[in-house]
């Protein structure tokens, strides 16, 4: 099914090209908007802030076009030019012709068999358990959408993530997630860390066992918590703290507020993305303490949380998103802002692995 959604992508990306462009401009705008509240939020002035990121980002044209070159459908149309190229060339000497498109054709072969299995490979990977079983929640296509793109997946908000937890039936478990980086400094030089908003059911969904304390529940997650736990990682906790022993109870700053360490995550565990390592997890009801103003919580067009589940047993990708697509409507009425007009919105929720 990953192989037709790749081919189905790569199609919509040839014939589809100025959607595409569309929202790869939206997707560039997110990080922008994001890179400009975080830098705003460390006291940077608006034009400083956006100075900033944008030399963070580079060109947005040089971002496309990486984004482009990574794509099969780019490959398709950079081998096309060349192949027309080619037989003219070619035309004029038939015996070589022949060798040169039988050698070019088994290149092809391998070069596409290896990005379908490296492809696999990332899917797969995550050190959790049972990953095939996992699924991503997202809006089919979010055209229109406006507001803080907080985090490098602004998927959803956290008002559709509680409406996705409490009406859904196809997971076992759901639980929400977002990337983020912390300054841990109690005074002095920031010292930023990699962090994750989790909810409270992160850990358990994942089926992640401690290595110190315990791993954060939905009690850690309440509405309005003022003195959240905090989970750190394994490297973190041998990095920052030489691995002591003595790590759980202690308090860690993060944003100039303390809080307690309550557990160590396994040494195997490193975090929902591939090539990318936490160092501590903090419950979203946390974010109005530590982002303060900045709080996107409880804004309905604060785009910040990526939503995954644990299919129950006997459950497709299929027939989630058919259960999603039954409870759209009542979920966006209530969870989209009253501005957002329902035509630029498909309302439609669906699932994705």
């Amino acid at each position: 099914m990953s192989f037709l959604r790749n081919l189905a992508g790569g199609l919509r990306g040839l014939l589809r090209k100025e959607r595409v462009e569309r929202e790869m401009d939206e997707e560039l705008r997110g990080y922008l908007d994001a890179a400009v509240n975080e830098k705003m939020r460390r006291g940077m002035s608006h034009e400083e802030a956006m100075r900033a990121a944008r030399i963070e980002m580079g060109g947005a044209e040089s971002v496309k076009e990486q984004v482009r070159a990574v794509s099969w459908e780019s490959l398709v149309e950079t081998l096309w030019q060349d192949l027309k190229f080619g037989l003219r060339l070619l035309r004029f000497n038939p015996a070589f012709a022949a060798a040169a498109i039988l050698s070019l054709a088994l290149g092809i072969g391998a070069n596409t068999a290896i990005f379908q299995l490296l492809d696999a490979i990332r899917l797969r990977a995550l050190p959790v358990k049972h990953p095939q079983e996992l699924a991503a929640v997202r809006i089919a296509e979010r055209n229109g959408a406006t507001g803080s793109f907080v985090t490098r997946y602004p998927q959803l908000t956290n008002p559709m993530w509680e409406q996705i937890r409490a009406q859904q039936q196809a997971f076992s478990g759901v639980f929400a997630w977002g990337p983020t980086t912390f300054n841990i400094s109690p005074g002095g030089p920031v010292h930023s860390v990699q962090g994750l908003w989790v909810s409270g059911e992160f850990f358990d969904v994942l089926g992640i066992a401690p290595e110190k304390g315990r791993l954060l529940s939905p009690a850690d997650d309440r509405p309005e918590c003022t003195s959240a736990g905090v989970v750190v990682s394994h490297a973190f906790w041998q990095r920052e703290y030489g691995g002591d022993e003595s790590i759980v109870g202690r308090k860690i700053t993060i944003e100039k507020h303390p809080f307690e360490m309550v557990g160590v995550a396994p040494a195997s565990f490193y975090g929902v993305e591939v090539g990318r390592n936490f160092d501590v997890a903090v419950p979203l009801c946390a974010e109005p303490t530590i982002r303060s103003e900045f709080s996107v919580l409880n804004r309905r067009d604060g785009w910040w949380l990526t939503v995954m589940g644990r299919l129950k047993p006997g459950w497709t990708i299929e027939r989630a998103s058919a259960q999603l697509r039954v409870i759209s409507p009542g979920l966006f009425e209530a969870t989209l802002p009253a501005e957002f007009d329902p035509a630029e919105m498909p309302n439609i929720f669906s699932a994705t692995n």
